[in-house]
């Protein structure tokens, strides 16, 4: 029937390994069996509107930074050359990944974003306020070093 189906109405995907399967059912039970015990939403919704508060503190008024968005746990920096206009950094001076990479190098994973200067942040649910506060600190950490050195070579490119 899948064939002669598939012959008349295209390709039919069925049979994927996470489709209703007891095993996958059981792990699915045992996580959210584990959030509710762990009451993670709950310290997700606490830690997380800490998190954006220290975002906010540390970045709202930084260069580098033209837009910080998120909620929860979840947030996003967004980098830009002009706040106001919302301008974008030169692709050239590679923003992004030189943060991510100097976030990495001080032990904070940051995801680059693909679309634009965004540097994309979702710590764990279990996550609690003196983590944020290493997070925070390292990032900015991070992000200071680069600004230090987009800023710097802006800087010499108008002397000359």
């Amino acid at each position: 029937m899948i064939d002669k189906g598939s012959q008349e109405y295209g390709a039919m995907g069925h049979d994927w390994t996470y489709s209703g399967y007891p095993i996958c059912a059981a792990a699915a039970l045992a996580n959210l069996d584990i959030l509710e015990r762990e009451n993670l939403t709950q310290n997700a919704a606490d830690v997380g509107a800490y998190f954006q508060q220290q975002l906010h503190a540390a970045f709202d008024a930084h260069p580098l930074v033209g837009e910080l968005r998120g909620a929860g746990m979840l947030a996003v920096l967004e980098f830009m050359a002009d706040k106001e206009d919302r301008k974008p950094f030169d692709a050239a001076l590679k923003v992004r990944p030189k943060v991510s990479a100097a976030a990495l190098e001080r032990g904070v994973i940051a995801r680059a974003m693909p679309h634009g200067d965004i540097l994309g942040f979702a710590p764990p649910l279990v996550t609690t306020r003196a983590e944020v506060d290493e997070i925070v600190g390292i990032v900015k950490q991070a992000v200071d070093a680069v600004a230090n050195e987009v800023i710097g070579s802006a800087l010499a490119a108008q002397a000359i």
